[in-house]
């Protein structure tokens, strides 16, 4: 596996989610290539046996949605039970590809890692408050992996329930997590237990994968905001922090070469967050598109199940409010953080014009300003130097790059912000709203008829 870890950072670790991607085959190898020729190699022979499994894991899904989708199509003049399906259809489509789109895309998501960990990584003795935020900000990703293993669970679970307490093992039609049709006969014998667990590791690896990239994602966007904001305390400081190491008898021209090795070394940090956020931006976007136009469809038609479900069991009624509640939540975090990092990279240029290049005069009244000077004496009427045209320069040209917000799309149709968020779900209850139009006129119809 490729897994690589700060040369000075003994207590960096990853999200305990990505162990699910590494078990689902979703994880990069060490090598740049699938397998390589010399396959007598325990390395070697590994890799192969795990890009098998993975190949596995993604037919598995397919064929699992295959079976839901022939449910689909044979149910479909039934809203209930289209609607009712389609949640779990859509959801293994959503994380089909995702599955398929880091199987294909291994060396970026490789890259992806590897950059993270050289130019992203905050350590905590270093930063020990932005790292300390950070952690802080990761755990609204674990609420999120519980309600989805709440939900999953409840889907492998509550038919088990349903087939020894009600309809009995000798049943000729036995429940399975999901609503499927199957071009054998899945009742009876071997069969249906095989087929129960086949179905049922199919979804526990497609909420698994959603769960855990999403963990993974919003990992690199906490901890690319909160470089952001140990960059903002780097560009408040940077007049202060120059005059530190100078003595106020040296001439101007060496303070100024001070003011500019610093103003460099923030252009450069700054270019390096970029950098890593196109990179990410770009290897996310396809699953954020899928993501965007089936969740506002998921929560529309989970939400009509619940509100026209008649005599529904107390179980899946309970089964269809988690179903929503993590469906809203994956969704919220993810905007909230691409929100998050919008918000962070345009507050770049207010800092970097707010940060004294001006010049002005230091005395004994805003001395505490700089707790690493010691002797107040010092700083009776000491002057900062303006600084030079070149420097001004080079901050103009900083302030108009950095007024341009840092942002994940879904593939440049939408952007991940909050804005985003309030749009599905206003889609959302379009959907609802015309849904529910039509399922109350068939009612009616079918009422008059009878």
């Amino acid at each position: 596996m490729f897994n690589p870890v700060p040369a000075n950072d003994k207590r960096f670790h990853w999200p305990r989610q990505c162990v699910w991607l590494k078990l689902n085959g979703s994880w990069p190898l060490k090598s740049t290539k699938e397998f390589q020729s010399e396959f007598y190699t325990t390395e070697n022979y590994s890799s192969f046996l795990y890009i098998l499994w993975s190949w596995y894991v993604i037919l598995s899904v397919g064929v699992t949605i295959v079976y839901q989708t022939a449910f689909l199509i044979t149910n479909f003049g039934d809203i209930m039970m289209t609607t009712e399906n389609c949640c779990t259809t859509f959801m293994g489509a959503l994380n089909f590809v995702r599955l398929l789109h880091m199987r294909l895309n291994q060396n970026q998501f490789r890259r992806v890692i590897e950059q993270f960990v050289n130019n992203i990584w905050i350590n905590r003795e270093h930063h020990p408050q932005v790292a300390h935020e950070c952690e802080n900000r990761m755990s609204t990703f674990r609420i999120m992996t519980i309600l989805l293993s709440c939900l999953i669970a409840m889907y492998c679970l509550l038919p088990l329930i349903i087939l020894f307490v009600d309809v009995g093992w000798n049943a000729p039609e036995k429940p399975f997590p999901y609503k499927m049709l199957f071009p054998y006969d899945a009742h009876n014998g071997w069969r249906y237990a095989f087929t129960y667990v086949f179905t049922s590791y199919a979804g526990i690896c497609v909420v698994t994968t959603l769960f855990a990239e999403d963990s993974i994602f919003g990992f690199f966007i906490t901890y690319t905001c909160g470089k952001f904001r140990i960059l903002h305390q780097r560009i408040d400081n940077i007049i202060s922090d120059s005059i530190e190491v100078t003595s106020t008898r040296q001439n101007d021209n060496n303070v100024q070469r001070i003011f500019e090795k610093k103003l460099n070394e923030i252009a450069y940090d700054h270019n390096k967050l970029i950098e890593f956020s196109n990179r990410l931006e770009h290897f996310f976007n396809p699953i954020l598109l899928v993501n965007f136009l089936i969740s506002s469809v998921l929560i529309c038609m989970v939400g009509f199940q619940l509100v026209t479900g008649q005599e529904m069991f107390i179980g899946d009624y309970v089964k269809f409010i988690v179903y929503i509640s993590s469906s809203l939540s994956q969704l919220y975090i993810l905007c909230w953080n691409g929100d998050d990092l919008i918000q962070h990279s345009t507050e770049t240029a207010k800092h970097l014009y707010g940060c004294n290049w001006e010049g002005t005069t230091l005395n004994i009244r805003n001395a505490k300003k700089f707790p690493k000077w010691h002797r107040a004496e010092e700083f009776h009427l000491t002057s900062i130097h303006p600084t030079n045209k070149e420097f001004r320069q080079n901050l103009q040209i900083m302030i108009l790059c950095s007024q341009r917000p840092v942002k994940i799309t879904a593939l440049k149709f939408s952007i991940l912000s909050l804005q985003s968020f309030t749009a599905i779900l206003s889609t959302s209850m379009s959907y609802f709203t015309l849904l529910q139009t039509v399922y109350n006129a068939d009612q009616e119809e079918d009422h008059n008829i009878n």
